[in-house]
């Protein structure tokens, strides 16, 4: 089976038997939905027409971004821990987080730079994934990021393809369903991101090189 496909088979398979794993996101996902039905409470009126107030909107969006971003990074380290067996902590993780914050800013900065350009995005995507693993710092992090997908280029792309056609073809089918399609199809992409970062750490784990043997002894 290809590594990829075994990614998020077994991502898909950890998160269900740990649903620990999307609590993180449980409070973004609050923060935009209540920003979006606040939006529509007080709408923005053009003439005769009325539209959801879009910086209502907007303001809902960069907070739930913040606060996805530390779910985000918590849940690698839950989802290392889950597939190392070890105990799963949030606190532990929340804490490993904020601690590290200013290193994991500068690297989601440069991950955010390689993701505008196709040739980067791999390195947008694992980026943060190694850097909280590997406890590196950006620069250290973004050197061995960009080792790992050049040794792994074919598996990588992949998985890729294949994380964005899925979150494409369920995000876009459920949002479009009248009325409460945006909020499901939120809903849903939050979900799928948890998902996916749960299978991008098994993905890593798999195929990074195995530490180097310990000095002999004397």
């Amino acid at each position: 089976m290809s590594k990829s496909i075994e990614a998020i088979s077994n991502g898909i398979d950890i998160s269900m038997k740990n649903p620990v794993l999307f609590v993180p996101y449980a409070i973004p996902i609050i923060v935009q939905l209540a920003f979006n039905a606040l939006a529509y409470l007080f709408p923005v009126r053009y003439y005769y027409f009325e539209a959801p107030n879009p910086f209502i909107i907007i303001l809902g969006s960069l907070i739930a971004a913040i606060l996805g971003f530390i779910a985000g990074c918590m849940l690698v380290d839950m989802a290392n821990d889950a597939i190392s067996s070890r105990p799963i902590d949030i606190r532990r993780s929340l804490s490993l987080v904020m601690n590290r914050i200013g290193v994991l800013i500068i690297t989601a900065i440069i991950a955010a730079l390689c993701s505008i350009t196709i040739i980067l995005l791999p390195i947008g995507i694992f980026i943060i994934v190694i850097a909280i693993i590997e406890e590196l710092n950006a620069i250290e992090s973004a050197k061995k990021t960009f080792d790992f997908v050049i040794k792994n280029l074919g598996e990588v792309i992949i998985f890729i393809l294949i994380v964005i056609i899925i979150s494409a073809i369920l995000s876009y089918g459920f949002s479009i369903i009248p009325i409460i399609g945006p909020y499901i199809g939120s809903i849903i992409s939050w979900i799928l991101n948890a998902v996916f970062t749960t299978s991008a750490v098994y993905f890593y784990l798999s195929l990074r090189p195995p530490p180097p043997p310990p000095p002999p002894d004397i």
